[in-house]
């Protein structure tokens, strides 16, 4: 699937399996002179460890309302619902799809990077502290 935005700003998009689960998110940073587009090709398909899993992707967010955004050419709110349809989706997940809703994903087992990523909070921290600035 391709994934068009066009103008600045952030986008975070949510895939999600056919309960609904987001299994994936991707933030996107597009910056540029006004009407600047970005493509970007993604599969609709995850390997697992309990086997291939079908997503339906969601827009989530956006920060610039002038933003737009389309997958393979079509509004979000309608290629959602399609997609999710063919996946298997309840009528209920189908629709909060369709309306930018789903949930942000949950860590499950160790080892796992929150989406925060609190390393880069320290790092920002100790690079703001104006006693390690050097003239």
């Amino acid at each position: 699937m391709e994934i068009a935005i066009i103008g600045d700003g952030e986008v975070v998009i949510r895939f999600i399996d056919r309960h609904g689960h987001t299994l994936v998110q991707e933030r996107l940073v597009v910056s540029g002179p006004p009407g600047v587009q970005t493509l970007r090709n993604v599969s609709l398909a995850i390997g697992t460890i309990r086997g291939p899993a079908e997503l339906a992707p969601v827009v989530a967010s956006l920060s610039n309302p002038q933003q737009r955004v389309t997958f393979d050419g079509e509004d979000p709110a309608r290629f959602a619902r399609r997609r999710c349809k063919a996946i298997g989706c309840s009528a209920t997940v189908a629709r909060n799809a369709a309306r930018g809703r789903a949930p942000a994903p949950t860590p499950r087992g160790p080892g796992f990077a929150s989406v925060g990523e609190p390393a880069m909070a320290r790092v920002l921290r100790a690079a703001s502290d104006p006693a390690r600035r050097r003239g």
